[in-house]
């Protein structure tokens, strides 16, 4: 399983996680993770070794506990004023606190839902094809040594092809040199001609 490209299925969770990380992107508190997940592939390619994505992955998560940390702060700490200030004459205040607080509780589920999200959509699905991701990559569906066989056999033929155009027109040159010198007959080099076209 570890060695399978990743179905149609893994790669339509990891797109839905790059979507629903895009916003978080936009508002500024998900471009470090988001430069951490990043480099993890890049490393990951470069080296073929999966413990890039497993430490970005890490980081991402820490990162993550950290910004939940700090929501959940908030969110006890207004919870508090709600509560204290509910009972009190100042309306205003009671509406202002009311407020930031289902604001903290909101900010404080947003991160829950991205450690859910980064689990759910996108480690588990690579950590499953770990090893043919490490050599071929997230979204290759062909083996990386059968696309350099079939890329290396495409310059083969390529260099085939120059090759007998360039002996056919060399060998035309020595037969027109031929003629000139008067070694060969104008019949002769004609035939010679005919037969090096044909077999290009």
């Amino acid at each position: 399983m570890t060695n399978q490209p990743l179905t149609s299925g893994d790669h339509s969770k990891i797109v839905i996680f790059i979507l629903l990380f895009l916003p978080s992107i936009f508002f500024g508190v998900g471009v470090i993770p988001a430069i951490f997940l990043i480099f993890g592939i890049f490393m990951m390619k470069k080296n073929e070794d999966f413990n890039h994505i497993e430490t970005a992955v890490k980081v991402f998560r820490g990162y993550t506990f950290l910004a939940l940390l700090i929501c959940g702060g908030f969110a006890i700490y207004f919870g508090f004023l709600h509560i204290t200030t509910e009972y009190t004459e100042d309306m205003y205040s009671w509406e202002k606190y009311d407020d930031e607080f289902y604001a903290s509780l909101f900010a404080t589920s947003v991160p829950i839902l991205y450690l859910v999200f980064i689990s759910q959509l996108f480690f588990n699905p690579l950590s499953q094809h770990k090893e043919w991701v490490e050599i071929n990559g997230i979204f290759s569906t062909k083996p990386k040594s059968e696309k350099s066989s079939s890329i290396q056999s495409e310059v083969d033929i390529i260099k085939g092809e120059k090759l007998k155009q360039y002996s056919v027109a060399d060998e035309l040159t020595k037969w027109a040199k031929l003629k000139e010198d008067g070694h060969i007959s104008e019949v002769e080099f004609n035939e010679a001609r005919t037969k090096l076209l044909k077999r290009n």
